[in-house]
């Protein structure tokens, strides 16, 4: 069946399947069960891979799921994979004519970005569940393989459409009732660059999902299947409840986020996008409406309605309301998360691309959906959410050629960046952010593995952004090929900074340059594809550090003075955004009468909001890139 024939966004009406009492002590065992079963695939699928993006990150996801693609259970990994395989399953099931047509011992893979994929390196695996004949559903695993055969290894910020970007997966069997599809294996895996390390990490996903099925089916034979499956139907309605219940606290309203840009779409230099964002609370259901969103673009730079904005769309209302530190109840997360969250993004814009366009690089665009959210509710929910974060990933791929092998190596290296300041709290600093959460790849694990050396990896030497509650540092960071290879990157925000909130401060955009401090020294964007580096060349990064949250001048004086111990700030910028004076600037004595004085001045009339004006009005040498990344009022867009 085509992919034009398929319902964009179409979701399963409740469950046929017949379903009787479970009482709540049954209820309770089955749900820890159902966690257990998906946190022990994942454990599995990292444990077994052989790429560093899996095996180090843990870019994966795994779960169980019905036979219509309802999530009973999810691994806690990256919500980005978990979110979308219930869309991977409806995609592939579309494809193969329906439920009726899988049969006992098939093994699907699935990438497809039209047809609920995330992006197409994130590549599915998943294994039906058969009891007695009847399908109930399937154990589903995805993970970032580290090549697709694309156009340049490893990332394709610039694809021409999705037949460049990657070879597509569409429901295809790799094994047909237990025996392996032989044609099929080769054709897969004969086409990448890094045949080895996708077929080990292919290998460890079939793995994990034959656990997942077999720890399932285990559950089965000692409760029944009647109670199992409604079990966990039960904990789907239960987390819709609890949702629903949170989102009619909140003031019914529209409430809109400030004009967000992207840097520009990997090929058109200087050409920003637009992006828009509402949140309309109406009772117990929330929508997201990015009409007035940037169009489609000419390259990689799309998302998958699905597979991607549909899942930050889920994470975001689920973390800011359900958020399991502070929540007083378990509530798991399984389909019931999904129920109340709606998406309104016009056809044909980036958020809702038109077959066949390349959506590849397609994660910066989402998180940026994500921090406009949760800039749109700091009016309804102040206490809730944080200033502008990174919201952003500077996603890298180096690569180059093995003759001895025949293979390429590619090494992809997720970068982390910053949260914002929130209520009561400093930022946290260097950490993965937003709906991204991977881990940091150890230079260990790049220096045994790879020639690519890190010669500096540390927070930014900037101050962190000034507000009561601090924004979050980013990272700077230098790579050093030891050959010849090629560097590319799917990043953003070189142009439009964090955005603080209740008077914090804006925080700081990124930058990257290629052979820094040299006579070569050059300035690239954030989403490059393909570019050459000869041995001995250097690449540096630096992530954006994120916006503060409240009034600088706010924040204790001693507070402040423990900021400038720590590097967090700077003498000048204590005295120029926090109107803190020290009467000794050795012993950092605090002048209490002249840091009155000189809050109430700044009070009366303040100069600055945002570190990027900051810095470039003063000139400081350590933070002063030229005018084409310094910042986006420049351009005209605010």
């Amino acid at each position: 069946m085509s992919v034009m024939e398929y319902a964009v966004g179409r979701q399963p009406g409740p469950p046929a399947r017949k379903r009787v009492e479970v009482d709540p002590v049954t209820l309770r065992v089955l749900g820890g069960a159902f966690h257990a079963i998906a946190k022990e695939m994942a454990g599995v699928l990292f444990r077994m891979s052989y790429s560093s993006i899996i095996r180090e990150s843990e870019d994966l996801g795994a779960g169980i799921f019905d036979a219509e693609g309802r999530e009973f259970c999810e691994s806690d990994s990256t919500p980005m994979h978990i979110g979308s395989l219930p869309w991977y399953i409806r995609g592939f099931l579309h494809t193969l004519g329906g439920a009726g047509e899988i049969e006992e011992g098939d093994v699907i893979v699935h990438n497809h970005p039209y047809l609920g994929a995330s992006h197409t390196p994130d590549v599915a695996v998943a294994v039906p569940i058969f009891h007695d004949g009847e399908l109930l559903g399937f154990a589903a695993v995805t993970a970032h393989v580290l090549d697709v055969g694309g156009s340049f290894p490893g990332i394709n910020a610039d694809a021409f459409d999705v037949y460049a970007e990657s070879k597509l997966y569409n429901g295809l069997r790799w094994y047909r009732r237990g025996e392996l599809n032989e044609d099929l294996d080769r054709m897969i895996f004969e086409n990448v660059r890094t045949e080895t390390m996708n077929r080990g990490d292919m290998n460890a996903m079939l793995a994990a999902c034959q656990l997942g099925r077999d720890r399932f089916l285990r559950l089965v034979q000692r409760y029944g299947v009647d109670i199992v499956m409604s079990a966990g139907y039960d904990w789907m309605d239960y987390s819709e409840r609890m949702l629903r219940a949170e989102i009619a606290k909140i003031p019914d309203g529209v409430y809109e986020a400030p004009t967000g840009w992207l840097d520009d779409d990997a090929r058109n230099r200087g050409v920003r996008l637009r992006v828009e964002t509402k949140v309309i609370v109406e009772g117990d259901e929330i929508t997201i409406d990015l009409t007035g969103s940037n169009h489609e673009v000419p390259t990689g730079y799309n998302v998958p309605f699905e597979g991607s904005l549909l899942v930050g769309a889920y994470y975001v209302v689920r973390t800011i309301l359900l958020d399991e530190a502070v929540f007083p109840e378990h509530v798991p997360q399984n389909d019931g998360c999904f129920r109340p969250v709606k998406v309104i993004a016009p056809k044909g814009s980036i958020y809702n691309p038109s077959f066949p366009r390349a959506c590849f690089s397609r994660f910066c665009q989402v998180q940026r959906v994500v921090d406009n959210t949760i800039l749109a509710l700091a009016e309804p929910l102040p206490d809730q959410v944080c200033g502008g974060n990174s919201a952003g990933v500077h996603f890298c791929s180096y690569s180059g050629f093995l003759e001895e092998t025949g293979e390429y190596w590619i090494y992809l290296e997720v970068n982390e960046g910053s949260y914002g300041g929130r209520h009561g709290k400093d930022a946290l600093d260097s950490v993965d952010n937003l709906m991204a959460n991977t881990r940091n790849n150890p230079i260990e694990e790049l220096d045994m593995r790879f020639p690519v050396r890190c010669d500096q990896y540390e927070l930014r030497p900037e101050p962190a952004a000034p507000g009561k509650w601090r924004g979050g540092i980013g990272i700077v960071r230098r790579n050093r090929f030891l050959v010849d290879g090629t560097y590319s990157c799917e990043g953003d925000r070189q142009h439009d900074p964090p955005r603080g909130v209740f008077g914090g401060w804006d925080g700081l955009v990124a930058w990257c340059r290629k052979n820094p401090d040299t006579a070569q020294e050059e300035y690239l964007e954030a989403k490059v594809t393909g570019i050459p580096f000869k041995a001995g060349e250097v690449i540096e990064f630096r992530v954006p550090s994120a916006a503060a949250y409240g009034n600088p001048l706010e924040r204790a004086p001693e507070q402040v003075r423990e900021d400038v111990l720590d590097d967090f700030t700077t003498i000048a910028l204590a005295r120029d955004a926090y109107g803190v004076v020290f009467a000794d600037e050795q012993t950092l004595e605090i002048d209490a009468e002249a840091t009155a004085r000189l809050r109430a001045e700044l009070a009366a009339s303040p100069r600055y909001g945002s570190l990027t004006d900051y810095y470039r009005e003063h000139g400081l040498p350590r933070y002063n890139p030229p005018a084409s990344v310094a910042g986006n009022r420049e351009f005209g867009l605010e």
